[in-house]
C-alpha cells in the first residue's frame, strides 16, 4: 500500500498538538483503528515514549481517526509532537499498522514548520472577575482656623548723631630736583661691542656650515614599514574542532560558514572518515533541507540500494529514506530526471 504521511499544525496553532494526515495513493485505506511506529534517521531508533528512543520496534496505538479527502487523519498528543520537534536536523519515517498488527505501509514524514512545542504555550492563568469596592466616604472638611495676626511692635528710629567735622591739613608738595643725565662715554666702548658681535656671528656661521656638511655625508635611513596586524582565518568545520566541543555545537557553528556544495561534501566525508556519524548526518540534513540539491542527492544515494556503499555511518540501505530525499530534490528541481526516476522506482 502506497502511503504518504504529513504532520500539520492546527488552525489556530495549539502548542504541543498537531494532526497526522495519512494519504492513501491506492485508495484502499478505510476508517478504523490503527497504530503507528516512528523511526528517526539519526540512529534508526524507534520512539517508545516521550523523548525516549530505542532500537526495538514499538507500535503506538492512536484513537480518534477521522476521514479526510485523500485518506485518514488523527490528532497526536504532546509526547509525540515534542519528541519530533526536539531535534530539527532529524528526519523521520512512519509505519502504519492495522488493529491486527499487519503492516500496511511506510513513508518519510513531512513536518509542518508552523507546529509549536508544548513549551511555547506557557501556563494558563485563570481570570477573576470582582466587583469594585465601594468608595470610602470623604471625611468632612475641617473647620477653617482663624489666625490672629501677630502684634507688631513699633520701634522709633534713633536719630543718628551729626558727623563731626575734622580739619585735615593739606599735604605739602615736595619739590624734586631734576636729575642730571649721565655723562657720555668715549667712542672706544662702541668699537668693543661691534667686535664682540662680529665674533659671535662668525662662530654661528661656522657651526652652520659644519652641521650641513655632516648632514649631507650621513647615509639616509629608510622609513620603517608600517606594521599591519596579521589576519587569522578560522574554519569552524575542521575535525580538530570536535576535540573541545560536542557534536551539536560543532554543527551549529559549522553551518554558519559560507561554503560551496563540494566543500560541504568534503566536510561530511571527513566526518564519516572520523566516524563522527552524528555530525555527518546533521550536516547532510541541514544543507539538504536548506535547498542544496547536490547535497540532498548525495544524502539520498547513501540510502539508495542502487548507489549504497557500506560504511560505519551508513551501514545498510533504506529505500524509504532514499525516496524521501529524492522527493526533497524534486521540490526544488521538479525537472531533475535522475531524482524523478529514482523516486518513482523506490516508491513502487
Amino acid at each position: 500500500m502506497k502511503l504518504r504521511f504529513s504532520l500539520q499544525a492546527l488552525e489556530p496553532a495549539v502548542p504541543g498538538r498537531a494532526r497526522l494526515y495519512v494519504r492513501d495513493l491506492d485508495e484502499e485505506l478505510d476508517l478504523g483503528e490503527y497504530s503507528i511506529a516512528i523511526q528517526r534517521s539519526q540512529n534508526s531508533y524507534y520512539l517508545h515514549s516521550a523523548q525516549s528512543w530505542d532500537a526495538s520496534l514499538r507500535w503506538l496505538p492512536q484513537q480518534g481517526w477521522t476521514e479526510h479527502e485523500e485518506g485518514i487523519a488523527v490528532l497526536l498528543n504532546a509526547d509525540i509532537v515534542d519528541s519530533l520537534l526536539a531535534n530539527a536536523s532529524d528526519a523521520y519515517q512512519i509505519t502504519l499498522a492495522d488493529s491486527t498488527g499487519e503492516e500496511l505501509g511506510r513513508s518519510p514524514l513531512k513536518l509542518d514548520k508552523a507546529i509549536l512545542p508544548s513549551t511555547a504555550g506557557g501556563n494558563a492563568q485563570a481570570m477573576e472577575l470582582t466587583m469594585p469596592a465601594a468608595a470610602a466616604p470623604e471625611p468632612p472638611a475641617p473647620e477653617p482656623v482663624v489666625e490672629t495676626p501677630p502684634v507688631v511692635e513699633v520701634v522709633e528710629p534713633v536719630p543718628e548723631p551729626e558727623p563731626v567735622k575734622v580739619d585735615v591739613p593739606a599735604p605739602k608738595k615736595e619739590t624734586v630736583a631734576p636729575v642730571a643725565p649721565p655723562a657720555k662715554k668715549g667712542g672706544m666702548g662702541k668699537w668693543i661691542v661691534l667686535l664682540v658681535l662680529l665674533l659671535i656671528l662668525a662662530g654661528a656661521a661656522g657651526y652652520w656650515f659644519y652641521s650641513q656638511s655632516a648632514k649631507d655625508d650621513s647615509p639616509a635611513v629608510p622609513d620603517a614599514p608600517e606594521s599591519r596586524p596579521a589576519v587569522v582565518e578560522t574554519d569552524n568545520c575542521t575535525m580538530d574542532k570536535l576535540a573541545d566541543r560536542p557534536g551539536l555545537q560543532f554543527v551549529q557553528e559549522c553551518v554558519k560558514e559560507s561554503k560551496t556544495s563540494e566543500q560541504w561534501l568534503a566536510v561530511i566525508e571527513e566526518a564519516k572518515k572520523a566516524e563522527q556519524c552524528d555530525v555527518a548526518q546533521r550536516l547532510y540534513v541541514n544543507k539538504a533541507q536548506s535547498g542544496d540539491v547536490k547535497i540532498a542527492m548525495a544524502y539520498a544515494r547513501e540510502y539508495d540500494p542502487k548507489d549504497h556503499q557500506a560504511n560505519t555511518c551508513f551501514s545498510k540501505p533504506n529505500p524509504a529514506t532514499a525516496a524521501y530525499w529524492y522527493e526533497t530534490v524534486l521540490l526544488s528541481e521538479p525537472d531533475n530526471a535522475q531524482a524523478k526516476a529514482r523516486f518513482q522506482e523506490l516508491s513502487q
